[in-house]
Parts: structure tokens; C-alpha cells; sequence
């Protein structure tokens, strides 16, 4: 008997204008920037079932009724809030009340849903960071009282100086609403009221449910001018202290602070198609997973690098690119004159951008077992090649990986970036997280990211063909290997974390779908401080130095304030149970 022919999986000539034409049409405007559970990622989704149809897929999601496959596999995703109440109202003396008007109060980003009553201190910016030389809150003890806080941070010394150069204003990174709240919060206030330096509070509108802990407000400057006479808010010098001020009651009898909001959750889909393995191979039921999210910002938010801008953000290269690549790849399979040993699964992922929830439902709620799961390649932002260079990380996850992408890449002319781990903002890390070994190619960041000028006309589509290739030839390699990769654990990027720069690292791969209270980790990256320390995966971090922790924004304020190399202790729920771990934190970004 002769052995079979190897299989190829090459280019031809109308791959590039696919490409682009997938792109254009999951960047368009009638997408909507493909927002998770909104209407735009709905199309999305049928436009990638559609595809799958088209090239006979087998359907790998939920089961219907009858027992038959579809090709969607449905979960929950909190995709934002829905405030039902904010109000302010201040008693006066001699029994008076004051309101502010509609339109002129808002609830606060990551306020509580609750109502908080009581005397009110000024305490300027609401930054405390002695580091940074600048405390507004000193020793003072706000329990019981509502903390009223201006917007923003004060501006640097030397303005002309810090807009050249950050460092020489150290609080830049103080002025978020929910870090005025975590720190009121932290000095025992009931209640927090923001003043908004503009009349315009649209930008207020809290796109998250999660709570800092403490009831907030954001009002008008126009309302608090007369509110408040005695803080001088038309006064220029009362938003440009030279020194932090000191807490100062104010005249009004008490305030009422209240403000009720609630999750808005909705129904996201992955998208699933298998190849199968060829009958009659001892592989058929292992898997090679081909995965990219489709879904992208819909109209902004807080993942927005343009805050406060409600326009369509179209995600061409992210994550359309990756989208295109995934229906790339999955034509060539298809076309095929045999199918490879093993199966291969194509999966489009939604609620990426919300923190890879999609993936992460699917490795919890897998087609098939993952212990047949043999690797994942991933695709994110891979249409802006640019002098020919290709990022691909995670290649230390399975021994093998570099030699075959290096196989895979003949003649394709890509500069290869390699890197090592298989943790990541994307959503090959959930399947880091459960022992998979994991590809991810990217071709880097650029200025359009997460703004509305991401758009089609700036993708290089000749450039995604050769990537598109180079991800086929992989995994077709991976599928038709007479072995199994085996993964390993990758030695930890030392400058690796969350999203996002941060000076130090721990080395923490925080569950971005767990509603708390704290922050569970999906996985420790191997050798990291966390890891040292000894957290593990599954803890929920409750404390970090002298924080309590309620959520991630807890944390990531608590990351910003460790130092490299100073020893803080971290405390997690495990079984029931709170265990403190000394932690060393490493140099970040």
C-alpha cells in the first residue's frame, strides 16, 4: 500500500479580495461595530454561520430541541448598565430642599445602588497618593459623611512642560470617577457627589454595574455653583490648586445621595464549525481549534479610547481581520481533496472586548472533551502587516511549535516575532488557562485601535493572505502530525498582566466574567510573583496590601499602587477560607 498523498492547503489568487471583502462587509456601518448581544454581532453571526453553511461545516453548537446541532452556541454576557434612579438632595437650614434639575445629576461610574444621608466635606480633587506628593484627605475620617469631589485632577505645575512630557505630572492617572469613589470609599464615606467642570454629563452615564462600594453622583458645575457658594466653583482658582486642600464641612444641613442601577445582561453567540477527521484515522476525535472574535465596541464605552464619544467603532482590524482569516482558513479546509487526521473546529468568538468571555464559555462548555482539545491557534488584529512583520506568540506552550511554524512560513517572506507565553488580552488564553497548547498571531498595535477610525480601507488584505496561510498551514501541520502536541508551561513574560501598563507585574490572569466579590483568577502565569507566592487558579483575591477588593476595578487601582519589589501581602478566598500570601511584585511595562 502506498502512502497517501500529503495534503496542501495553499493560496490562489482570489484569497486577498475575500478577505477584504469579509472585512468591508463586518466593518460596515450596517454592523454597527458588532457590540456584544447587540444587533450589529447578531449579523455578524449570521453572516459567519452563513459561510460555514456554504462549506459544509458540520454545525458543533447547542443542541436543539430535537437533539440536532446548531451551528451557534448562546450564553449570557453583561454588556452594561441601566440606571433607574440617581437624585441628590440637599436640606438646608430653616427645613428648605434642593434638587438639582433633569439633566443636571447622573449616577457615577461604578456607584452602588444605594442611598446614603449626611453632613457634606469638600475634599478638592479626592486624590490621595503622598507618593506623588498630594493628599487631599490627610488624617481626616469622613464616616457617616457625603464627600463632595471635583472632576478630573489638578492641572501640573508646568502645563506646557507635562503635555510633552507625562511624567512631570504625577496624577495624571487619579482623575477616574471610580477611583474617587474606591478612595472615599476607603476613608468611610457614605456617600460621594462629583462636580463636573462642564455642563455636559453624558459621558457620566455608567457603562458597567459594578460597585466601588459607596452611593455617587455626578452634578453639574452650574448646580453646584449655587449649592455650594462657598466653594467659589466659577472661581478658576478653585480647579487649580497649587497644594492639595484640606477637608472642609460644608454649610448645608445634610445631603441625600441615591442612586439605583442595575446589570444589563444579554444573549451572545459563538459561532461553530467542524471538520471532521477522516473516518478511518485513530485521531478523528481529536480537535485543532481555529478560533478569532467577531465582536468588537458597538458605539464606544469604556473599553473606547475615545471616552465620552458616541460613534460607531467598526473594529476592521479588530476583530474583523481575525474573522476573515478564521472563514480564510476554514475555505481552504474545506477544500480539501481529503480531511486531515484530526478534526478541525473553527470557532468565532463573541464578548471578547468584555473579557474573553466567549472563549472562556466554550472551554467551560466545550463540543468535545478537552482533553481532545490538542491546540488552539488564535487570530487577533492581524490585517495591518507592516514591513512584513508577524507576531506569534505562545510558541512556548508545546516544544514544537516553533519548528512548525517556521516550516509553515516558506516562502510567505514574514518577518516572525516569536514570543513565548500563551497568556494574552485575546481569547487564546482561555485555553492557556486549561493546559492547551496556544498560537496567536497579531500584527501589532497601531493609533486606529479601539477608536472609530478603525476602519476597512487601512487593512493590508494581501498582507492577511500571507498570514492567513501561514495560520492554515499550521494547522493543518497540527492536524495531520503523527503526534499530539504536549503542552508546557512557558516561562512567564516578566512584563506580562492585565490589560493595560502597570509598573509592576504579578503575574495574574484575572476571570473577567466573575460578578464578584473579588477578582477569581482564570490562571497564574508559571514562575510569576502570584505564582511564587502561591496563588492559583480558582482563588478569588479579596485584599492586596491594605485594599479590599470588590471587583477587578478594585484591583487594577491596587496594582497601580505596589511597587517593584516590595513585599505586600494578598489575601484569597480558597475553600471556604481567607489565606494571606507575601507576594514580591515585579518590574512592569
Amino acid at each position: 500500500m502506498t502512502a497517501p498523498r500529503p495534503l496542501t492547503i495553499d493560496d490562489d489568487p482570489p484569497a486577498a479580495a475575500r478577505i477584504a471583502a469579509d472585512i468591508t462587509y463586518l466593518a460596515s456601518p450596517e454592523l454597527a461595530g458588532r457590540g456584544t448581544g447587540e444587533e450589529g454581532a447578531r449579523l455578524a453571526a449570521d453572516y459567519i454561520t452563513r459561510r460555514f453553511v456554504e462549506l459544509k461545516l458540520r454545525p458543533d453548537g447547542d443542541r436543539e430541541d430535537h437533539g440536532a446541532p446548531r451551528y451557534l452556541q448562546a450564553f449570557q454576557a453583561r454588556v452594561g448598565a441601566r440606571v433607574k434612579e440617581a437624585s441628590l438632595t440637599l436640606e438646608l437650614k430653616g427645613g428648605a430642599r434642593r434638587s438639582p434639575s433633569e439633566g443636571a445629576v447622573s449616577a457615577a461610574e461604578g456607584t452602588a445602588s444605594a442611598a446614603a444621608t449626611g453632613k457634606v466635606v469638600f475634599v478638592g480633587y479626592g486624590i490621595s497618593a503622598p507618593a506623588a506628593g498630594w493628599d487631599d484627605y490627610g488624617p481626616a475620617d469622613l464616616t457617616g459623611k457625603i464627600a463632595l469631589i471635583l472632576d478630573g485632577t489638578p492641572p501640573p505645575p508646568e502645563a506646557t512642560t507635562a503635555a510633552t512630557s507625562p511624567a512631570s505630572d504625577p496624577l495624571r492617572d487619579f482623575g477616574s470617577v471610580r477611583y474617587k469613589l474606591r478612595t472615599a470609599r476607603e476613608h468611610r464615606a457614605a456617600g460621594v457627589v462629583i462636580v463636573r467642570k462642564s455642563a455636559d454629563l453624558a459621558r457620566s452615564a455608567p457603562a458597567d454595574a459594578s460597585s466601588m462600594g459607596v452611593p455617587g453622583v455626578v452634578v453639574s458645575r452650574g448646580f453646584a455653583e449655587g449649592a455650594f457658594p462657598t466653594l467659589r466653583l466659577a472661581d478658576p482658582r478653585t480647579w487649580s490648586p497649587a497644594r492639595a486642600v484640606k477637608p472642609a464641612d460644608l454649610p448645608a444641613e445634610q445631603v441625600t445621595v441615591k442612586a439605583t442601577i442595575e446589570p444589563v445582561e444579554a444573549t451572545a453567540w459563538n459561532v461553530a464549525g467542524l471538520l471532521p477527521g477522516r473516518a478511518d484515522s485513530p485521531q478523528r476525535d481529536e480537535v485543532v481549534v481555529v478560533g478569532a472574535h467577531y465582536d468588537h465596541l458597538g458605539h464606544g464605552g469604556a473599553f473606547s479610547r475615545a471616552p465620552g464619544v458616541s460613534a460607531i467603532h467598526p473594529g476592521a482590524d479588530d476583530n474583523a481581520s481575525g474573522t476573515a482569516l478564521l472563514l480564510e482558513v476554514a475555505r481552504r479546509f474545506a477544500a480539501l481533496p481529503a480531511a486531515p487526521r484530526r478534526s478541525v473546529l473553527f470557532l468565532a468568538f463573541s464578548g471578547e472586548e468584555l473579557g474573553t468571555l466567549g472563549s472562556r464559555y466554550w472551554v467551560l462548555h466545550p463540543s468535545a472533551p478537552l482533553a481532545h482539545v490538542v491546540a488552539m491557534i488564535n487570530a487577533d488584529m492581524v490585517g495591518r502587516l507592516r514591513e512584513d512583520r508577524l507576531i506569534v506568540d505562545g510558541v512556548g506552550t508545546a516544544r514544537e511549535w516553533r519548528p512548525l511554524v517556521e516550516g509553515a512560513r516558506e516562502g510567505l517572506h514574514l518577518d516572525l516575532a516569536f514570543g513565548a507565553e500563551g497568556f494574552g488580552a485575546s481569547d487564546h488564553a482561555s485555553f492557556t488557562a486549561v493546559r492547551v497548547p496556544v498560537a496567536f498571531f497579531f500584527t501589532g498595535v497601531h493609533p486606529d485601535y479601539h477608536l472609530p477610525s478603525d476602519t476597512a480601507d487601512k487593512i493590508n488584505a494581501p498582507g492577511e493572505e500571507r498570514v492567513a496561510t501561514l495560520a492554515g498551514r499550521l494547522a493543518l501541520a497540527v492536524a495531520e502530525a503523527p503526534e499530539r502536541l504536549a503542552f508546557i508551561d512557558a516561562p512567564a513574560d516578566p512584563h506580562g498582566g492585565m490589560r493595560g501598563g502597570f509598573k509592576v507585574s504579578l503575574g495574574t490572569i484575572p476571570d473577567y466574567g466573575f460578578a464578584g466579590p473579588g477578582v477569581k483568577l482564570d490562571g497564574v502565569r508559571p514562575d510569576a510573583p502570584a505564582a511564587r507566592g502561591g496563588l492559583a487558579r480558582g482563588d478569588v483575591i479579596v485584599k492586596v496590601g491594605p485594599h479590599e477588593i470588590g471587583n477587578i476595578h478594585d484591583y487594577m487601582f491596587a496594582l497601580g499602587e505596589l511597587e517593584a519589589g516590595r513585599k505586600v501581602v494578598i489575601e484569597v478566598e480558597r475553600g471556604g477560607k481567607r489565606v494571606p500570601l507575601e507576594v514580591i511584585p515585579a518590574p512592569g511595562r
